[in-house]
């Protein structure tokens, strides 16, 4: 009885981990690490090099998360060697494969593809570094732009914070679903310290417009007050990109607007195209957009519709950088959702998609 009891605990935790529930790194840890590098004469790197990593890691965050997505697989790849299918085998994050030999398709990260040192596009070097929390401030910190670490977008950004130790431990402690402490790497939304949201188990390996099959990202509902919870998706991107999200009134309070905007709910926009979001019929019923996905205050759980309603206060549809690039890359320009070109207003085509989803009135 006992011995069927404990086959049955084993049999469910190991559909679990096939199934892709985001608990803390678990298996055998020669998985992740390797004590010398050696067997057998031979290198036990992923890229079979002989130099050792960090942490005795057989690969640094680009050789860990190099792969090809099957659905199967507890790692989330965001780098392919070959092609992946955008549309099926990408996940929610994008991929760098594109950016391996376009530069302009994806971040250009430390040790893939042209390294492109400039200012990132956007960069508020007015921004302070209790705001901004990055180090240096004024002008963009010396290096390359990294996966995690001091100059990067996971982890830990204090200065002396590499990479490595940037997130360390997060893979032991991470832990998944409604993240709303975010106060270490491990409790924080895809361990970008800080940040809340809720996570999809197979990182939009699998998802559907009108579902919970999605990641929800957090929001929020900007007025004319200063940009300055730390908590949403978009502060993340304007960690490095200030410029995209600043004060209500640098954007345009108003009409016209200067920059698309960031962290605006459809509820408080002027105008009627917005009911029509991912054509909703019933505004408080509008079917959530896997393509275009609006934000929410409240990531406490995942939403299959979402309201937007003029005037309504749910705070379920805002406006996000999320809502039309990807973090790692797409095929498109900009890390773009979508072909921006192929966006042709006046029934030019692409109807009902990208920039169509929101401005249903311009296709």
């Amino acid at each position: 009885m006992k011995k069927a009891a404990v086959f049955g605990l084993i049999v469910l935790l190991s559909l679990a981990l096939m199934s892709g529930f985001a608990f803390a790194v678990s298996g055998r840890c020669d998985n992740c690490h390797t004590m010398h590098n050696s067997q057998n004469g031979a290198p036990m790197n992923f890229d079979n090099s002989a130099a050792p990593n960090p942490a005795l890691l057989r690969g640094n965050c680009i050789g860990c998360h190099t792969g090809t997505n099957t659905g199967t697989s507890m790692v989330p790849y965001v780098n392919s060697t070959s092609a992946p299918t955008y549309d099926t085998n990408t996940l929610a994050g994008g991929n760098f494969y594109w950016a391996q030999s376009d530069a302009t398709t994806g971040h250009n990260v430390n040790g893939i593809g042209t390294i492109n040192l400039n200012t990132p596009p956007g960069y508020d070097s007015g921004r302070a570094d209790a705001e901004n929390n990055k180090p240096g401030g004024g002008t963009w910190p010396s290096g390359v732009l990294n996966c995690a670490g001091a100059n990067g977008c996971h982890g830990k950004h204090d200065a002396g914070f590499n990479e490595m130790s940037g997130v360390s431990g997060a893979h032991h402690s991470n832990q998944g679903g409604a993240l709303t402490t975010a106060d270490a790497v491990g409790n924080s939304y895809r361990f970008l310290i800080g940040i809340h949201g809720n996570e999809d188990s197979d990182w939009e390996y699998t998802k559907a417009d009108n579902s919970t099959d999605h990641n929800q990202y957090k929001g929020v509902a900007r007025t004319t007050a200063d940009l300055n919870d730390k908590t949403t998706i978009s502060w993340l991107c304007g960690e490095c990109h200030g410029q995209f999200h600043t004060k209500a009134s640098d954007v345009g309070a108003g009409s016209p607007w200067l920059r698309h905007p960031t962290d605006l709910s459809l509820n408080d926009v002027t105008g009627t195209e917005y009911a029509a979001y991912n054509g909703a019929t019933a505004p408080a019923s509008a079917p959530f957009s896997v393509q275009a996905p609006v934000a929410s205050v409240d990531v406490t759980n995942k939403l299959a519709t979402v309201d937007v309603t003029k005037g309504n206060s749910t705070d379920n549809a805002i406006v996000t950088c999320i809502s039309c690039h990807r973090a790692h890359g797409t095929p498109y320009a900009d890390l773009l959702r979508w072909d921006y070109a192929g966006m042709l207003a006046g029934g030019g085509g692409a109807t009902g998609t990208g920039c169509f989803k929101c401005h249903t009135s311009k296709d």
